[in-house]
């Protein structure tokens, strides 16, 4: 509030002037007063201090009590005072009895005035001269007076002074606001231009001032700014015109290009549609034909004479069927999930031997690689009589494990250990090897076609994981640091108790039924 009543520039002039001068009057007053009332106290002690040293001096020798106290009753009674300055006297004896005093009654100590000789504080002044004889103090004369802060001078001093300083003001107030108007002029003139051309966006309009001064060089300056920027909009105006016509063009262009596109997404999303289909009609068409290469494997098992190594050999071929087939349904499965239309048939299924069946699937693999795979249950070695049933499908969990596992085989050293540990406390599954997941794709781990540094790599292996995982309503995530290599986990939400178990249609008949 206060800045916004000096506002105007010149109020703000014509007040600093004022003010400034109004401080160096009052100061130069109040150094001069201070001065005084400083020398004052000084010259009132000094001639106490002169009084009583001559008095003292003046009494007869030897020095004799009933000779002392006449001279001073006679000084007491003595009208005008010989000390006009002085409003009390006094004879003390050292030990500080008052032989006799005159004037008006000082508050004071009398034993602080005789210990320290002076005694000056806001009120009194009292000053003691010791009277020696023979190298003996016999007694004190004490001489005091009212200490008053402003005297009849200074009263008038301090007066005179507001007088001349209050005059000194009004006449600065007076050359201010003159000196305002002819200095400030061109200024307001300048401000006036600025907020018009501000206003009205009009860059033809110029200041009239052509003095000499700084007020002169900076309208000069104003007008050859207003002479660029008059000059920079009329190239913008160009240049702007230009511009719409270019961006009409490039709009019509890119509103034709768009309408390619459109055409050409919907040309892909058609070929699109076809190749699903064509590829839906291809896995039919694959299953029609491994119900041969199941069927006959059945049929040539029960017609028996077959030796044992024949009977192995074509469980084998019926097992490769199975997995082909289950590898068809699979992707049949994984497309269901992508479109949120797929419908889990859960049955009760044993991660620990589904995990012992993919340790034999790989074991080639590992030999290959030199890698070992360790796996425990509870933080101890796993064992066929241990179970960690959960519900779900046996083929899409055996899928997303072999998944995981097998990227983590492939991604180990030579030597290397792949631990997968089964918690029945969390329900989790950790599959964890020493390797380190290239930061560049640890955010994307799960995406679709993320892949790294596998020529044969397709990128879906932990994307069908995540899919699978979420279709059995578990959470799956992985960690990787240099330290601890890295950490996959697949965490269920519960395990099957016995009775949950026996409700639901086993794996194997759900696998091969």
């Amino acid at each position: 509030m206060f800045r916004s009543f000096f506002a105007p520039l010149n109020r703000r002039i014509i007040f600093s002037i004022t003010a400034m001068s109004a401080i160096a009057i009052c100061t130069v007053i109040l150094v001069s007063a201070t001065s005084i009332m400083l020398t004052k106290n000084s010259r009132s002690a000094r001639r106490l201090e002169d009084c009583t040293r001559s008095l003292a001096f003046s009494l007869p020798q030897p020095f004799a009590v009933e000779t002392a106290v006449p001279i001073i009753r006679k000084l007491s009674n003595a009208n005008p005072w010989p000390w006009p300055f002085a409003d009390y006297l006094a004879l003390v004896t050292p030990e500080g009895i008052i032989l006799e005093s005159s004037g008006d009654d000082l508050d004071f100590d009398l034993k602080e005035v005789l210990a320290t000789r002076k005694v000056q504080n806001s009120s009194v002044l009292v000053v003691a001269q010791p009277v020696v004889d023979n190298g003996k103090i016999h007694a004190y004369i004490l001489l005091g007076s009212h200490s008053k802060v402003l005297g009849k001078g200074l009263t008038m001093y301090l007066l005179l002074s507001a007088i001349a300083g209050a005059t000194g003001i009004l006449v600065s107030f007076l050359i201010a606001q003159k000196l305002y108007k002819r200095m400030l002029q061109p200024l307001y003139d300048l401000t006036a231009a600025a907020k018009e051309i501000g206003e009205s966006k009009d860059y033809t309009l110029r200041v009239p001032y052509t003095g000499k001064d700084e007020l002169g060089d900076l309208v000069t300056q104003f007008n050859s700014m207003l002479d660029q920027i008059e000059k920079r909009d009329r190239l913008l105006t160009s240049h702007k015109r230009m511009l719409e016509h270019a961006v009409k063009l490039r709009t019509a262009e890119l509103a034709k290009k768009n309408a390619q596109l459109v055409l050409e997404v919907a040309e892909r999303e058609e070929a699109e549609m076809i190749r699903c289909e064509v590829e839906r009609i291809n896995q039919h068409d694959l299953k029609s034909l491994l119900n041969l290469v199941i069927g006959y494997p059945e049929l040539l098992l029960s017609k028996g004479s077959l030796t044992e190594h024949q009977e192995k050999y074509i469980k084998k071929i019926e097992m490769a069927g199975y997995r082909i087939l289950d590898m068809i349904n699979n992707n049949l499965d994984i497309f269901k999930m992508e479109r949120g239309i797929y419908k889990l048939r859960a049955t009760s299924v044993d991660l620990v031997q589904l995990l012992f069946e993919i340790q034999d699937d790989i074991t080639s693999m590992l030999t290959r690689q030199n890698v070992m795979l360790r796996i425990t249950f509870n933080n101890h070695p796993v064992s066929t009589t241990n179970n960690f049933l959960v519900a779900g499908e046996y083929r899409l969990l055996q899928t997303l494990f072999s998944n995981l596992v097998v990227n983590a085989v492939e991604a180990s050293n030579s030597d290397d250990i792949v631990t997968v540990a089964l918690q029945t406390e969390d329900h989790s599954v950790t599959i964890h090897n020493s390797t380190l997941v290239p930061e560049e794709i640890q955010d994307k781990f799960f995406n679709k076609y993320v892949t790294h540094g596998k020529e044969e790599g397709t990128g879906l292996g932990t994307y069908s994981a995540k899919l699978i995982a979420n279709a059995h309503k578990a959470d799956i995530y992985m960690t990787s640091t240099k330290t601890r290599g890295t950490l996959l986990t697949v965490e269920f939400a519960e395990q099957l108790s016995p009775a949950e178990c026996a409700n639901l249609e086993p794996a194997v008949e759900q696998m091969f039924g």
